[in-house]
């Protein structure tokens, strides 16, 4: 089980020119919704940076820490780590380097988590020799984001949250649907419904569980007719079936697409809304007789969405 998340910073959340990895937002907004054993699982920062010169005053510190903030806040990634004198820990509050264990140490006592044990925090960094002294020294779980060519158990942060998710509590847990259910909407554009295990998929020596989980998927509408309607997608019931291998990891991804002759019957009647005043999109409101209207979500798709019945 973990309770407590750690994460380094440079080359682990953000690059060498200090701009976040894709995708890193979104995992850190994931993680955020996930629990353990009932609370929220807490994050915190822990970055070696600069070393106070001897004696290190509080003065010294704070200053440092002004330093460190000064390279965290143009990354837009500080409001995931507030408040930062609780979730953000240096090697100058601990007067040591990671991977020491008083770095851990100080890091818990100032997320108020001293009684939480190593055993159940989960330490992600690029660094290997960081992985390797959290695993066999410190007694933590570990992930290694391979931000360079080499070894790493994940380099894409969209493959981070389910990973997690299994180490807190397993691969059909509440978490492990949290970040399914995230995975599906950013990546495949699938607001998910029920989820259903469906056992053991394909062979091999650690065979994948297969969950299948019901919803709708937007679906591009044809255009060619009407140019005023381009890009507009339109929901259709559908299905994802989801493989998983044993660290919780996502292997595949399969969604049921439409039918070609609902996306057609979809392109008709929209086609027929706008020819009957019943369709208006932004900027302006609804119109009296208006039944549907176009948003933009955040994948930049227009969206055809129903808004009230028509009043004869």
């Amino acid at each position: 089980m973990v309770r407590v998340v750690f994460f380094d910073l440079g080359l682990t959340l953000i690059d060498d020119h200090q701009r976040p990895f894709p995708h890193v937002a979104d995992a850190l907004q994931t993680i955020a919704q996930f629990t353990s054993g009932g609370k929220p699982v807490k994050s915190a920062l822990v970055s070696d940076f600069d070393m106070p010169v001897p004696p290190p005053t509080a003065a010294k510190i704070k200053a440092i820490l002004t330093r460190y903030l000064a390279i965290l806040d143009p990354t837009g990634l500080r409001p995931f780590f507030e408040p930062v004198a609780k979730r953000v820990t240096l090697s100058a509050h601990a007067g040591a380097m990671k991977p020491a264990a008083a770095v851990f140490t100080t890091a818990l006592k100032r997320l108020g988590a001293s009684t939480v044990p190593f055993g159940e925090c989960l330490f992600i960094t690029e660094n290997p020799a960081h992985i390797a002294a959290a695993r066999t020294t410190l007694g933590m779980h570990a992930l290694q984001f391979r931000s360079a060519a080499g070894a790493g158990d994940f380099d894409d942060w969209q493959e981070a949250p389910p990973m997690i998710a299994h180490l807190i509590d397993g691969a059909h847990g509440a978490n492990a649907e949290i970040a399914v259910r995230r995975h599906l909407e950013a990546v495949h554009g699938f607001e998910a419904g029920a989820f259903q295990r469906s056992g053991a998929a394909r062979g091999g020596t650690a065979s994948p569980s297969t969950t299948t989980v019901a919803g709708t998927v937007w679906a591009r509408l044809d255009d060619a007719a009407d140019p005023a309607l381009r890009g507009l997608h339109a929901p259709f019931p559908s299905e994802a079936t989801v493989e998983r291998g044993p660290r919780g990891e996502i292997r595949e991804v399969r969604v049921t697409a439409p039918p070609a002759t609902a996306v057609a019957e979809a392109s008709a009647f929209a086609r027929s809304l706008a020819t009957h005043g019943q369709l208006e999109g932004p900027p302006g409101p609804i119109g009296r007789t208006a039944t549907h209207d176009i948003e933009t979500d955040a994948q930049g798709r227009r969206r055809l969405v129903r808004k009230r019945v028509r009043a004869l």
